[in-house]
């Protein structure tokens, strides 16, 4: 160390100073390294040689501080403190090359390079160059010291522990609950705590007393207990749906409890919406049964139904046509009585309906012999089913017009855009007061409502008859 009194005295104050920051940063690099997890015996022999180095950089400030301020009022020879840097450098060599051995990693290793030049022979073989490999010496520990303890930080940062395992569990959407049987709580993560004071308005503090709470304790306002599949549930305030589970954790000569409480919220919403499906269905069952039972009854009365309409229609034009001729002062057709009276029972009995547009061209003429305009403007609808209800609207409006409102002229006009429209006028006497409906018009009513049409009935400024089947419904 003599060699060091030929050096600047700036150059001795900026070596302390090295010395000093190496120092701060091995002891910020120990920290580090006592606080990450001991997993075996080689993390405790890293340990220990961070705390040699550490008192390897504590004996260079000491050899300095005495070359630089004289320490002990003398000068220091190179055999001083022969025995203790020697033993330091052992020490150090022998964790160096145990770390090297345990981690398979050979930059321990360098630490006992490093450390060489505490050895008073490599003082006496290094001569005058000496001081150059012991300021080399110092920046190689600063550097180390300064990378170890970046990687030591991160370590902690990444490494699983029970601070990380802790925050990972409060994470979790799942509550989570660990006590011992007499009820003290080893592990609560946030969401169990959470639920606990929504159903029981404070902290978790014994568990055993939440788990009798959770079988018939006293709910507060907005939750309630519910059943699942068979199994109970908790409905929290927020529409939320919990089930709480126990499971029995046997761990050597004890038994630990484990609450789980899992959001079956989605699950509570699909049964919910189930039951009120199969409510539905039940009910929509019970009305199909029901006209399956009584379906014998409804065919009878939609064909009753069916004849009494044929037989109005048939029997209307004959009388409409013979109050026509009485009415007139006229003397009706004896050939024309004949043909009713021999052919209405054959009319009955038979079901030979033509077509529409036949049967309004068969209305025509029928009418047209008792001087009765019968004026048809448009096409009937391409639809079949609409064609023959505006058919047989048609023979009633017809009837109606003539027997009541004495009518001579009855004029059809049929239209379609984004519906089928027929309109109905007549010259005949308008009614007075409202119109009742009998068996002709609500006949007509209901044929309309079956194609998913509506009929209106006006008596201003005459009367008139406007009919309206959407398309979309009949396609339906």
């Amino acid at each position: 160390m003599a060699e060091f009194y030929r050096l600047p005295h700036w150059m001795l104050t900026t070596l302390v100073m090295a010395v000093a920051l190496c120092i701060i940063l091995q002891t910020q690099t120990i920290s580090y390294s006592v606080r990450r997890l001991k997993i075996s015996w080689v993390r405790r022999v890293e340990n220990g040689l961070e705390c040699m180095i550490l008192l390897t950089l504590f004996l260079f400030a000491v050899l300095l501080a005495q070359v630089q301020y004289a320490l002990f009022c003398g000068f220091l020879a190179p055999s001083a403190y022969h025995f203790l840097r020697q033993l330091i450098f052992l020490l150090l060599a022998v964790l160096g090359v145990t770390v090297t051995i345990g981690t398979e990693m050979i930059w321990p290793f360098f630490t006992i390079g490093g450390a060489t030049v505490l050895l008073p022979v490599t003082e006496k073989v290094l001569g005058s160059a000496y001081p150059f490999f012991f300021m080399v010496s110092i920046l190689f520990f600063l550097t180390r010291s300064a990378h170890i303890c970046l990687i030591r930080r991160r370590e902690i940062r990444t490494q699983i522990s029970s601070a990380s395992i802790k925050e990972a569990i409060d994470i979790l959407h799942t509550g989570l609950l660990f006590f011992r049987q007499d009820g003290t709580i080893l592990l609560c993560n946030h969401r169990m705590d959470t639920l606990a004071k929504e159903m029981m308005g404070m902290p978790l503090q014994n568990g055993k007393k939440f788990q009798e709470f959770l079988e018939y304790g006293t709910l507060l306002e907005g939750c309630k207990r519910e059943n699942l599949g068979g199994q109970q549930v908790f409905r929290l305030s927020d529409s939320s749906v919990w089930s709480i589970s126990s499971y029995d954790i046997p761990i050597r000569h004890r038994t630990l409890i484990l609450l789980a409480a899992d959001d079956v919220t989605k699950r509570w919403d699909a049964v919910t919406l189930l039951t009120q499906q199969n409510q539905a269905l039940e009910k929509r069952g019970k009305e199909l049964r029901h006209t399956i039972e009584h379906l014998q009854a409804i065919c009878e009365a939609e064909e009753i139904a069916r004849s009494k309409g044929r037989v109005h229609d048939l029997l209307g034009q004959r009388i409409s046509l013979l109050l026509r001729a009485l009415r007139d002062n006229q003397q009706p057709d004896e050939t024309l009585l004949m043909d009713f009276i021999h052919n209405l029972p054959t009319m009955l009995r038979e079901d030979r309906t033509p077509d529409p547009a036949r049967r309004l061209a068969m209305l025509k003429e029928t009418f047209q012999k008792m001087e009765v305009s019968v004026e048809i403007h448009g096409a009937l609808p391409e639809n079949m089913a609409v064609a023959d209800s505006f058919a047989e609207i048609a023979v009633e409006c017809v009837t109606n017009a003539v027997r009541h409102g004495y009518a001579t002229r009855i004029q059809f006009h049929f239209f379609q855009n984004e519906c089928w429209r027929m309109t109905v006028t007549d010259n005949g006497i308008p009614p007075v007061g409202p119109i009742r409906e009998g068996g002709g018009i609500t006949e007509m009513r209901r044929r309309i409502q079956r194609l998913g049409g509506t009929m209106e009935l006006y008596t201003v400024p005459r009367f008139s008859i406007q009919i309206f089947v959407p398309k979309e419904e009949v396609q339906r």
